[in-house]
């Protein structure tokens, strides 16, 4: 099978593995809970495979915007299906499965082209891929950080919001944020260590933008991590912190990339 082939079954297999979330969350439909997501992660599957082709090329890695951002999606894709195995989040699938068709979509009609020459220089690639990884972690937490004040607003006001009954309890959803903040602050500070041990001066010094917001993220979220188990802090104040941490990192991505273009 070629790889429009599998770029349409990861699409489809996503679409119809949200549709049929949603229809079971909202009693319209009576299925299996393990085939909703068995058709999901053969969905995540059939998207890492076409990650794969699309990124890794003759030339180099081609990192540009549109893959970096389905790169996140599969990611987040993955840890979700992953704990709805052992904790009550299927339902997060209703929002997260239908981005991840979305960025395949995306990525298919604006393919881009960025390439990194790292095949002679894995440290770079390891630094590469752990700040990927740090940044769709993070990412995941602004998403889940959003679902988890608009869960809290209509609990408030609009109790009987279709979104209040289909997101899951809003403490286990508290619970999953701040361990997705705990894995992407340790995936963060990997990165920044990586950068320091790995990357000459010259590179340091013409990404000092990059790196200034970088460590104005990691010391917000520590700051918050700290605050959380110190005093407990959570709610809107929370996710204002987390909101402001991810934009310092979408900064320090896009300072990268201009960078990178002159």
């Amino acid at each position: 099978m070629g790889l429009n082939t599998f770029s349409s079954l990861a699409y489809f297999s996503y679409v119809a593995a949200g549709t049929l979330q949603y229809l079971k969350s909202s009693r319209k439909l009576t299925t299996s809970s393990v085939k909703i997501l068995g058709l999901g992660l053969f969905a995540v599957c059939a998207h890492a495979y076409v990650l794969y082709r699309w990124i890794d090329t003759p030339l180099g890695q081609n990192l540009s915007v549109s893959h970096m951002f389905s790169l996140c999606c599969w990611l987040i894709s993955l840890m979700v299906l992953l704990a709805s195995f052992s904790k009550p989040l299927q339902n997060l699938c209703v929002f997260i499965l239908p981005i991840s068709a979305f960025s395949i979509l995306l990525a298919l009609f604006f393919p881009g082209c960025d390439i990194f020459a790292t095949r002679n220089h894995p440290n770079t690639l390891i630094h590469i891929l752990i700040s990927i990884l740090a940044f769709g972690i993070l990412g995941m937490a602004a998403l889940q950080a959003t679902l988890v004040y608009l869960q809290s607003r209509f609990l408030r006001h609009k109790p009987t919001q279709m979104m209040v009954q289909i997101l899951p309890p809003l403490q286990t959803m508290e619970s999953l944020l701040f361990q997705i903040i705990w894995f992407g602050f340790l995936l963060l500070s990997a990165s920044m260590i990586s950068a320091f041990l790995w990357m000459d001066e010259g590179i340091v010094n013409s990404r000092l933008q990059k790196i200034i917001l970088s460590l104005l993220a990691w010391g917000l979220f520590a700051a918050l991590l700290y605050g959380h188990h110190q005093s407990g802090l959570r709610g809107s104040k929370a996710i204002r912190w987390i909101l402001i941490g991810v934009s310092l990192l979408v900064g320090a991505y896009l300072a990268g990339k201009t960078f990178h273009l002159r």
